[in-house]
């Protein structure tokens, strides 16, 4: 049996066999994703339990055991999976790691992090600090995509009326009065020819996909995977393409990926600044760090680095090889090295990168509604202006040459 003391003191046996590594390798996909998959609020609960329990020295296998009795929801089932594994000899992120997808590699890396610098409640209470910011933040954005959405609704219903109703009266107009040929016109009749679509099969197929997304089980949508790929690949598309950011920066203060941004580093920072003050190797810590946060191109610079550190470099030499480091997160690490205030340094930055990422937040929650609900209104505006007025004026035009 392990208990959460022995996880602070003997952090080597916890973590299990994995020595011979230089690297970690979690495990995405040994239980399928299912219906009862946790969310963000539960893993935050989780987190405070966790480090409720270690605080408090109960085994973890056995406060888990008694979490799981006292609640019904997702969070119980998983507390009661957490502590039959961990019963069986597991550690903790290795039982984390049984939940598959369903649980992200970061939130394990975390975990891995927190037991090897001897720290888990300060791993746990930043993870749950960044968990809480990034949800209000995503809650916020949600609510404010629904005027919008409302919005949209409203305006395809009118040009569903429009090419119905309108567009066949100023077709039939232009036939009695003999217009010339026009590309409005020729518009209007393709889009009245072939309103079934509009009218039928796109709401349709609309509300189909609304209903998958909502009602269908997770391990048939699989919601989390697909939006986290897609946050993955636009963030990779920024990071290779440099005319990409320079077009964002002068939107940076209410720029989405330069919120993720710095939660990673903050998240990196802090679980770093952990385990140096606990005296455990700049190599092994370096690359646990890297792995809790949420950039796969950073987790193999990172490993570069790590290679690099074990082999005997310094770290201001390994550091060169690592091109998505921040240059201020760079310039102060060669630093802290060189003056022997790594553990200083790196408590510094997190904070910083707290604070920023705290500030670029608020930023998010305030104006991400209003630049939404200008953008999509005022392009259903502009564009139900001019499908309805374009051909009114070739129409008008018509009329004064007859």
């Amino acid at each position: 049996m392990i208990s959460a003391v022995e996880s602070r003191s003997a952090p080597a046996s916890v973590l299990g066999s994995r020595t011979g590594s230089s690297h970690l390798v979690f495990c995405r996909l040994r239980t399928p994703m299912t219906s009862h998959a946790p969310r963000l609020d539960d893993l935050i609960l989780l987190n405070r339990e966790i480090a409720a329990l270690v605080k408090a020295g109960v085994p973890l296998e056995l406060g888990l055991r008694g979490l799981a009795g006292s609640v019904g929801t997702r969070l119980g089932r998983l507390s009661e999976r957490l502590s039959k594994r961990m019963a069986m000899g597991q550690s903790l992120p290795d039982a984390l790691a049984e939940e598959g997808p369903a649980v992200s590699p970061v939130y394990t890396a975390v975990m891995e992090a927190g037991l090897a610098s001897g720290r888990l409640p300060e791993a746990l209470e930043s993870m749950a600090v960044s968990g809480q910011v990034l949800q209000e933040t995503r809650r916020r954005v949600w609510l404010a995509i629904l005027y919008p959405a409302l919005c949209s609704v409203i305006a395809y219903l009118m040009f569903c009326l429009f090419i119905t109703v309108i567009a066949p009266q100023m077709i039939r107009a232009a036939e009695m009065f003999r217009f010339p040929p026009s590309w409005p016109i020729e518009l209007l009749r393709t889009l009245h020819k072939h309103q079934i679509y509009a009218t039928l099969v796109i709401p349709t197929a609309a509300f189909a996909l609304l209903v998958g997304l909502i009602f269908l089980p997770a391990r048939l949508t699989r919601i989390p995977l697909v939006f986290s790929r897609a946050f993955r690949f636009l963030g990779d598309i920024l990071a290779f393409f440099p005319r990409s950011r320079r077009m964002l920066s002068p939107f940076g203060w209410i720029n989405p990926f330069a919120f993720y941004q710095s939660l990673n580093w903050a998240q990196f920072t802090e679980l770093l600044a952990l385990q140096i003050e606990q005296g455990s190797p700049l190599p092994r810590a370096f690359l646990l760090a890297a792995e809790s946060t949420n950039d796969p191109r950073w987790h193999s610079e990172a490993r570069a680095v790590t290679d690099q550190l074990t082999r005997g470099s310094s770290l201001v030499e390994a550091l060169k090889s690592a091109k998505s480091l921040p240059p201020l997160v760079n310039w102060m690490l060669a630093t802290g090295e060189k003056q022997g205030t790594l553990a200083v340094t790196l408590r510094q930055l997190a904070d910083m990168y707290r604070r920023r990422t705290l500030q670029q937040a608020t930023r998010l929650r305030i104006w991400i509604p209003v630049v939404i609900t200008i953008c999509v209104t005022g392009t259903i505006g502009l564009a139900y202006g001019l499908i309805f007025l374009i051909p009114m004026r070739a129409l008008i035009t018509g009329l004064m040459h007859e």
